[in-house]
């Protein structure tokens, strides 16, 4: 930290857009895309046991002698699927990683601006602000 402090404006301006604004912007897109990945798969998971639920009630109506059934089973693990995506909250996750990120695009052009020591201070104060109100936000929706 030292011996970036030593460099000039203009190096660390691009030092912090470098090694602070473009990784948080990249780790906020990655999450983001993970999350609306995650949520996307869950919901097929969901779909597909119902669907194969809907199936075996209208086959067990087909060949009512069968013994075994897995109806209830199945609608079992798609009830626990849809309390898991409301547990993980991902599709919420998502979308506030996504709002971040697109923060943080919104205040890098804005570095371009500075030009003294003062406004460079006032430009790093509310860029962590921005990911500071994420961290916040994340941290009520773990205390829930």
């Amino acid at each position: 930290m030292d011996r970036i402090r030593t460099f000039s404006l203009d190096e660390r301006k691009k030092y912090y857009t470098a090694h602070r604004l473009n990784d948080q912007r990249t780790w906020y897109m990655r999450k983001a895309g993970e999350n609306n990945r995650s949520a996307r798969n869950w919901l097929i998971a969901t779909v597909v046991a119902y669907a194969l639920a809907f199936v075996l009630v209208l086959a067990r109506i087909r060949f009512p002698d069968w013994e075994f059934w897995a109806i209830g089973p199945i609608i079992v693990f798609a009830s626990s699927v849809i309390g898991w995506m409301q547990v993980k909250k991902f599709n919420e996750l998502a979308a506030a990683y996504t709002v971040t990120a697109h923060e943080i695009g919104l205040i890098q052009p804005k570095l371009d601006a500075v030009d003294s020591e003062s406004d460079f201070s006032d430009f790093i104060n509310d860029a962590e602000l921005a990911f500071s109100r994420e961290h916040t936000l994340w941290v009520a929706r773990q205390s829930k």
